[in-house]
């Protein structure tokens, strides 16, 4: 295999790094298949309490690698990032796994994230970004569609179809002001520091809870409030079965002390 994508373990924290600089990142066949296979193997691992999504060089990620694109359309789908036998395009699959892992997942965004880029971004938890943070679709001006499912569950329908109609990349600041970013770092090469540093405080936490958290979130969009509020007493009530830390803190609070989670 080769180093298309880099794994680090710092702690509990896996910290998986997009590693095509000279092509941006940008998805290829076999990155898109290593980044699935790397985001899986981290959420199996019991040893991860935590995900940091980041990528080498001056950019997140461009997208579908614009090389395999042309070797497409001249009838070469062999590098294209998806499913040879489907087409089903990697990065739907990538942003699956990192909605339904139990771990929460960071995602570390320097410089530009297009298209599938910002997908992956808004599939994640968190999202930490810098100055030169640019993210948006940019496929309007290839005549293709995209950048609805998971960016418009982060900025609204409005706001997604103002960023795809317009084919811009919305700036850091106004990122932060849309919900695209949640923290910004104030030097493009802090980000990768600030993203460990917020999965390393997770990693810390009720690792179980977060997870059913995520469940909930997941079960819980688009249901009309009266529901979402009789699953999320379900959840509630599973938390007090389901997850060990849930006398842990409790008790630390009435000790007047730091809870000391294990993530079970």
């Amino acid at each position: 295999m080769s180093d298309c994508v880099l794994v680090r373990a710092i702690g509990s924290v896996r910290l998986i790094i997009l590693n095509r600089p000279e092509r941006r990142n940008g998805l290829d066949y076999e990155m898109g298949l290593r980044l699935l296979s790397e985001v899986v193997e981290a959420s199996r691992d019991d040893e991860v309490r935590a995900i940091v999504l980041s990528g080498e060089g001056t950019a997140f990620c461009a997208g579908d690698d614009i090389a395999t694109l042309q070797r497409y359309m001249e009838g070469d789908p062999s590098t294209a990032p998806a499913w040879r036998e489907t087409s089903d395009a990697f990065y739907v699959r990538i942003c699956e796994e990192l909605l339904l892992t139990r771990k929460p997942v960071i995602a570390a965004v320097k410089g530009a994230a297009v298209g599938a880029g910002t997908e992956l971004v808004c599939a994640a938890d968190l999202r930490i970004g810098g100055p030169g943070t640019r993210l948006g679709s940019a496929l309007i001006t290839i005549g293709h569609v995209g950048a609805t499912a998971m960016l418009q569950r982060v900025v609204g329908p409005a706001r997604a179809t103002e960023i795809y109609l317009s084919g811009r990349l919305v700036q850091a600041e106004e990122a932060m002001r849309l919900g695209l970013l949640d923290r910004l770092a104030d030097d493009d090469e802090k980000v990768l520091d600030l993203a460990v540093e917020t999965a390393t405080s997770l990693a810390e936490g009720p690792t179980r809870a977060i997870g059913l958290f995520k469940e909930l979130r997941e079960r819980t969009e688009g249901l009309p409030a009266l529901h979402a509020l009789r699953l999320q007493d379900q959840f509630h009530h599973r938390s007090r079965t389901e997850v060990a830390d849930s006398t842990e803190g409790p008790l630390a609070y009435l000790e007047r002390r730091n809870p000391r989670f294990t993530g079970g």
